[in-house]
């Protein structure tokens, strides 16, 4: 869906140490896919290197071959995020290059991001000093002792400055969907939250994703969502969904205009256009049945309503796949 924020181009740099996690790198890059692959979603770019340029092995075994060493990124054009992700054996991964070539990245990189247990190698090119951190929780204690001078905190994610820090991989997705937040908008990061966290209600409840949605009258708005996600094919009237959640119309217009920047009808409209465009990508229904299985009243104003929200169509994205979108089935001319 369209960002509620002005966008600029985000560059993220990874830096991965021998020892990663999979699941640490997934969790934190798999929420910038989902984000830049929205219809009019953010500029974002993101390169992957190791500081000397040879691959890097990954906890279990996977080799990652990266784009380039970090010596040959130019900070030329920014750095937005530099993110480093160690995890095992960061403590034999110190030494002259390693400092030299992250202190120079950080000078040019808006934020200096370390996930699981990155923060050693932070705070051991001296980027901590003084400041707030955290780190993996296995490494709590020994990481206090070792850097008195880090204000060691238990968090699960720790921004002071530039400098931000998580531990696992749990933690690192609720750091993304935080970041996306405050680069995008919440309405982007809901979006991809929803991607891997379907239930809109219960996932806040359980406290599975990051605070984007919580404050007075989120209550309405999450059971809104509920409702509007389970009644795509058959939309049903606003007036009914605030009676549903139990608050009138005003309250549910300016809960969604708080939260989401936007008014309930046009967020409604743009989780059917959404799935619309995914069943184009996806599949190769024809035109009429993607409106019909999205609650529009025909072809014709899926189609006007999708250009105008998204800037393209949906024969666009149904090119790329190879084959043409078609308003209503062919007929076999074989026989």
């Amino acid at each position: 869906m369209p960002n509620a924020h002005p966008t600029r181009p985000n560059r993220f740099v990874f830096v991965l140490f021998d020892g990663f996690s999979n699941m640490v790198l997934a969790s934190a890059l798999e929420p910038l896919r989902a984000a830049k692959g929205q219809p009019n979603g953010p500029d974002i770019t993101w390169a992957i290197c190791t500081i000397t340029g040879e691959p890097a092995t990954s906890s279990s075994g996977l080799v990652i071959t990266p784009e380039t060493s970090l010596g040959d990124v130019k900070p030329s054009g920014g750095i937005d995020y530099l993110v480093v992700i160690s995890g095992y054996g960061m403590r034999d991964q110190i030494n002259a290059k390693t400092r030299a070539r992250l202190g120079y990245a950080a000078q040019h990189a808006r934020h200096v991001v370390g996930l699981d247990t990155a923060a050693w190698i932070l705070a051991s090119c001296n980027m901590l000093n003084d400041k707030s951190a955290t780190i993996h929780w296995q490494e709590l204690d020994q990481f206090a002792e070792h850097f008195p001078d880090v204000k060691v905190s238990r968090d699960r994610f720790v921004q002071d400055g530039k400098m931000i820090t998580s531990g696992g991989a749990s933690t690192v997705m609720e750091l993304m969907l935080h970041i996306i937040t405050d680069q995008f908008g919440p309405a982007v990061a809901f979006d991809v939250s929803n991607m891997f966290v379907y239930d809109a209600e219960n996932q806040y409840r359980l406290t599975r994703g990051a605070d984007r949605i919580d404050g007075p009258g989120t209550e309405f708005l999450r059971r809104a969502l509920n409702l509007m996600l389970a009644h795509i094919e058959e939309p049903i009237a606003l007036k009914s969904i605030a009676k549903q959640v139990g608050c009138s119309m005003r309250s549910l217009d300016r809960v969604f205009h708080d939260n989401l920047q936007m008014a309930p009808g046009k967020y409604y409209q743009m989780l059917r256009l959404g799935r619309a465009r995914d069943l184009a990508g996806a599949t190769d229904l024809p035109l009429s049945e993607i409106a019909f299985q999205t609650g529009f009243k025909s072809a014709a104003t899926l189609s006007r309503a999708f250009s105008q929200s998204f800037g393209m169509t949906l024969r666009s994205i149904r090119s790329k796949r190879g084959f043409a979108l078609v308003t209503s089935p062919q007929p076999d001319l074989t026989n």
